[in-house]
């Protein structure tokens, strides 16, 4: 930070280290555009209170005590791991190739029935016997994305079904949530203070964080943001949980 007086009107990258469970770094990446951080220390006074004749609720002696260092941002662009970390789960790569697939599943009219496979590029449904080819439109329906089936003629209704046809190539991340209770966090903020354009660097070695709030998949109303609260720790070799410089 620049010596001289000044405001502070702050732009910057929140880069974000995800720890290993035995603190161990990651690397920094930026998880997405964080628009609210505030450190805080959290602090308790205790005051000894006087009870003399001329005194009575008047303060003898005062000491205020740190008890606590926390950290809350939000962020209103993300990426699957700080989406995972707000669900207490985590990302995982599901990168796959197209191909072939086969199931068997049993028809139940007018009801959708989970294939077992997403992203189908055909799908072609046969009888047990595989003698019978049945008709989209006519005897079920398909979701390809989900791979869903749902029969739509009472003859099958009931009846074993085998389902085969390829699979689209898919990329992505699959989050499994509340898989990880614990998430510690190490984050680098990157700032610029646009009052006199100086640097501004904040550096938190290693924070407990947990999601605040709540997350509205389907909101219409703007963009909806990731909130989190957590605890900065002091790790061993340091005498601080964060510094800015």
């Amino acid at each position: 930070m620049q010596n001289a007086q000044q405001g502070m009107i702050l732009g910057g990258d929140l880069y974000f280290d995800f720890l290993t469970a035995a603190g161990a770094s990651t690397g920094f990446d930026l998880a997405g555009n964080a628009n609210k951080l505030v450190p805080k220390v959290e602090t308790e006074t205790l005051e000894n209170k006087l009870n003399g004749r001329d005194t009575l609720g008047q303060t003898g002696d005062s000491y205020t005590r740190i008890t606590s260092s926390t950290i809350s941002f939000t962020m209103n662009r993300y990426n699957p791991r700080i989406v995972a970390a707000f669900f207490m789960g985590s990302a995982v790569d599901i990168t796959a190739a197209s191909g072939a697939y086969t199931a068997t599943i049993t028809g139940i009219l007018d009801k959708w029935v989970d294939i077992g496979h997403l992203d189908l590029a055909t799908c072609v449904v046969k009888d047990e016997t595989d003698t019978t080819t049945y008709v989209e439109g006519t005897d079920f329906e398909v979701n390809t994305r989900l791979g869903l089936l749902k029969v739509i003629s009472a003859t099958i209704d009931g009846d074993e079904l085998h389902i085969s046809g390829n699979k689209a190539a898919s990329t992505g991340f699959k989050i499994t949530g509340a898989t990880s209770p614990i998430i510690n966090v190490g984050l680098y903020l990157d700032g610029k203070n646009y009052i006199g354009g100086g640097d501004v660097k904040l550096r938190v070695w290693q924070a407990q964080i947990r999601a605040e709030g709540d997350f509205d998949l389907l909101a219409q109303g703007g963009f909806p943001e990731l909130s989190f609260a957590g605890t900065m720790i002091t790790p061993n070799g340091k005498s601080w949980p964060f510094e800015m410089t």
